[in-house]
């Protein structure tokens, strides 16, 4: 049934990302809108560096396209001032050039915090598919942020009503608390004047001790409660008394009853009175006890209880839908996660094969099957060679993450020997150590074998040894292998470089985190990350130690044998087959793909 446009809800407004476009040329801005306009995104124009600050200023944008050569303020000058504010560190600039090709340019581009580095003319295919990939990262971010903030919300609501409830809880008991100290103590012989009196009936009666003293104490309860009905209770506890005495009580019947009955205060105004009456037989006399207490607050507070229960039952329901709430946008989180470590697969493999395309033709190229080529043609191909491969090493790194993230990585599980497997490794990275001047070292104590996956044991300590290469500054590094009392394997990689600040341990486990550091080596913020996921699939931890200025040393923990079922409950999804889709015959084999895991 089609309802109102009242009653209809309103449509869901469709996410969109802003992308600013930097150039001096409005001829040039208007081609990159032409090119940018089927993404439907929100196009931002900058004729300078000076009105691109002020847009970043003004809003958040999911990439730069910014013009190198501009009057003023360059591209570089106008990039460093957009890395150095807080909000907008993050933010993908790619430089666009016609005339600023030269190694010395691109080396500064990148130096600024430029994510690519493209020259004029350029594919717009090319073009608008790495500013979709931008955009999709920066609305999918957009989204979980939102998600998070509302769930934070969530959660604070439920605290709030639970501590309301809680607080309706405590005054509810110490109102009851209050109302049961209130007994007043009064005692009379067989002539039922009043011989006691304390302070809590004066509060109770509403009248001195020394006017109730000798005073009779039907005067103290309503009509209806005088001389028979007072006759009768007096005798059940004389009767009770002379059963105790006599040694013939039975435990329901030896002590004093309560009793509801209507007290008069000395104003005549009437109250509920409940009471307990007990009798001391004595040798010549006997004695009653009367203890008492008003219970007009206590039934005031039994109404205000059963209301705070009401309003307790309410609080439990609303805290019920909260909870289904939460749970909700719980599983939308997990979905939203999931779709994201598919995405990224996804991605991963479509750009393989241009990739590949690029690092096979450039080689072509370079081995002059087309033609020779003029040293600067030779240089160009040779730089744009060396970026496809480390885009190549990002996308595969990426491949991993969401693979793991999955809980899609294939385990082999078999046999591995140390020192033979450090050994292999060693043969790999000697050419990257003999570049940086880096002496190798291995030092085992005896042989070691565990049951793992060798494969990825390989990924791992090739990433180890690439980095503490890369960023050991030419001194010795050292490997070292020895067992674990409880069977396992623990193998160090030890460097003397320049080390890691300890308020940067923990991030560079985390993805896409680079420090800082004065040759600013190129890698893919990746490594470390993967590093330590495959670690805990494989049943270890990868841990690190630090030290500024005298170098790091990470430690590979692995258990004798890999039990796949302890993997799976911690909740690391069991792998059964790999997803991979079918790779083009240029992709490289997966032994190389592992090789190339290092950053």
């Amino acid at each position: 049934m089609t309802g109102t446009p009242e009653t209809q809800a309103a449509p869901t407004p469709v996410p969109r990302a802003r992308i600013l476009m930097v150039d001096d040329r409005p001829e040039n801005l208007m081609a990159l809108e032409a090119i940018l306009e089927p993404l439907g995104q929100d196009l931002v124009r900058a004729n300078s560096g000076e009105e691109a600050l002020r847009q970043v200023l003004l809003h958040d944008f999911a990439v730069i396209l910014l013009d190198v050569q501009m009057p003023g303020m360059n591209g570089f000058e106008a990039a460093q001032l957009i890395k150095s504010r807080e909000r907008s560190r993050s933010t993908p600039i790619i430089f666009l050039t016609a005339i600023s090709k030269d190694e010395e340019y691109v080396f500064t581009g990148y130096s600024v915090g430029a994510v690519d580095y493209m020259f004029k003319p350029f594919n717009p295919d090319v073009l608008r598919s790495k500013v979709s990939v931008f955009i999709d990262l920066y609305l999918k971010t957009e989204q979980l942020q939102d998600q998070e903030k509302r769930l934070r919300e969530s959660e604070l609501r439920e605290v709030q009503l639970a501590h309301r409830a809680e607080l309706l809880e405590s005054e509810a008991r110490l109102a009851e608390i209050v109302g049961s100290a209130m007994e007043a103590i009064i005692t009379f012989g067989d002539d039922r004047r009043v011989s006691l009196f304390n302070a809590a009936a004066e509060r109770t009666f509403g009248r001195a001790a020394e006017s109730a003293q000798g005073m009779a104490v039907d005067e103290l309860l309503a009509p209806e409660f005088r001389g028979a009905p007072l006759d009768e209770l007096c005798a059940a506890a004389a009767a009770r008394a002379v059963s105790v005495r006599a040694g013939a009580a039975t435990g329901a019947d030896d002590g004093p009853r309560e009793h509801a009955l209507v007290g008069v205060r000395a104003d005549g105004q009437s109250f509920p009175l409940e009471a307990s009456l007990s009798c001391l037989q004595l040798e010549t006399e006997r004695v009653f006890t009367v203890i008492a207490r008003d219970v007009s607050e206590r039934k005031a507070a039994e109404e205000e209880l059963r209301r705070q229960a009401e309003t307790l039952a309410r609080s439990s329901a609303e805290l019920k839908s909260l909870n289904d709430q939460l749970q909700a946008r719980q599983r939308e989180l997990e979905s939203a996660m999931a779709s994201r470590s598919r995405f990224y697969a996804s991605m991963s493999h479509e750009l393989r094969t241009p990739i590949n395309a690029i690092l096979g033709y450039s080689s072509l190229l370079l081995d002059s099957i087309y033609g020779e080529l003029t040293p600067e043609q030779a240089r160009g191909i040779e730089r744009a060679n060396a970026a496809a491969k480390h885009l190549l090493e990002l996308v595969n790194d990426i491949l991993d993450l969401s693979k793991i993230e999955a809980g899609k990585v294939d385990l082999e599980v078999q046999p591995a020997t140390f020192p033979a497997l450090a050994q292999d490794l060693f043969v790999t990275v000697r050419p990257l150590a003999d570049e940086h001047g880096s002496e190798l070292t291995l030092e085992c104590t005896g042989d070691a074998t565990v049951t793992t996956d060798p494969r990825r044991v390989r990924q791992i300590l090739l990433n180890l040894l690439s980095n503490a290469i890369k960023f050991g500054e030419g001194k010795p590094i050292t490997v070292r292998c020895h067992k674990a009392e409880d069977g396992g394997l623990r193998v160090e990689v030890a460097d003397q470089g320049r080390g890691i600040d300890p308020q940067d341990l923990d991030r560079i486990f985390d993805e896409f985190v680079q420090l800082a550091n004065p040759d600013q080596q190129v890698g893919t913020g990746l490594g470390l990350p993967i590093s330590r996921r495959l670690a805990v699939l494989l049943g270890g931890s990868l841990t690190v130690q630090s030290t500024v200025g005298e170098g790091s040393t990470f430690c590979l923990s692995l258990p004798a044998k890999l039990d796949l079922r302890l993997v799976s409950g911690e909740g690391l999804p069991l792998p059964t087959a790999t997803d991979d889709p079918p790779q083009p015959a240029d992709s490289p084999a997966p032994a190389e793909e592992d090789a190339a895991h290092v950053g």
